[in-house]
Formats: structure tokens, C-alpha cells, sequence
């Protein structure tokens, strides 16, 4: 198992844009559903400001939402992806193991999110 990561979802509650607001709720109900503890900042809280545009300058794209992000225990973040990201991911849940064991380098659901944390408490 690798290190344990907090993971962070940048979304807009002020999206007006159709899909992005669609892929949005459906990645949260996937960590809900699947139990992934994860953070939710909103792009459009000022609050927030500070720590959206950090996070902006670390994926490289503004305004495009949803989009996801690994705090590790020593402070650093990392940009995960985006929803198609997550998305892919999600498609591999299903996989049978035999496809899993003859593709061992395979990004699973699992061994991106099986070390996700709450808290580093």
C-alpha cells in the first residue's frame, strides 16, 4: 500500500456549465458510495480563493471542473487528474482478477484510492 494521502476535489458550486456540473456530482457520489474520504473545495467560495489558485497553478488548467488532488503527510500536493481520470478509474472496479493479474501496471480504483485518508491524525 503506498503512503497515505488526503485526497482534495476541486469543484464549483456556481458551475453553470452542464457537463462539468454533471461530472462533479457523479465523481463525489463514487467516493461517497465507495467510502473515500475526500475534501471538497469550492472554487467559487472567496474563502477558498487562496487555496483554489494554488491548486490552479499546480494542474495547470483554470476553471475547468471537477478536478481532483493528493495532499500527502509533509504538505506537498499533487495533481491527480481530472474527471476523465477518475472516470477510467472507475471503469476498473469490475475488472475480473485474471485481467488484473496479467496487467499488473494497471491504475486501478483501488491502488489510487486505498491509501486515502481523513486525516493524517
Amino acid at each position: 500500500m503506498s503512503e497515505p494521502k488526503k485526497l482534495l476535489c476541486l469543484i464549483s458550486r456556481g458551475c453553470h456549465d452542464r457537463a462539468q456540473s454533471s461530472n462533479q456530482s457523479k465523481a463525489q457520489h463514487w467516493f461517497i458510495t465507495r467510502k473515500v474520504p475526500h475534501t471538497v473545495i469550492d472554487g467559487m467560495d472567496p474563502d477558498q480563493r487562496e487555496v483554489r489558485n494554488k491548486l490552479f497553478n499546480l494542474s495547470g488548467v483554470r476553471g475547468n471542473y471537477p478536478q481532483f488532488f493528493f495532499e500527502f503527510e509533509d504538505g506537498t500536493i499533487h495533481f491527480m487528474g481530472n474527471f476523465e481520470k477518475v472516470e477510467d478509474l472507475n471503469e476498473t472496479t469490475g475488472l475480473p482478477a485474471e485481467v488484473l493479474a496479467q496487467h499488473p501496471d494497471l491504475e486501478t480504483w483501488d491502488k489510487m484510492f486505498g491509501s486515502v485518508v481523513e486525516s493524517f491524525d
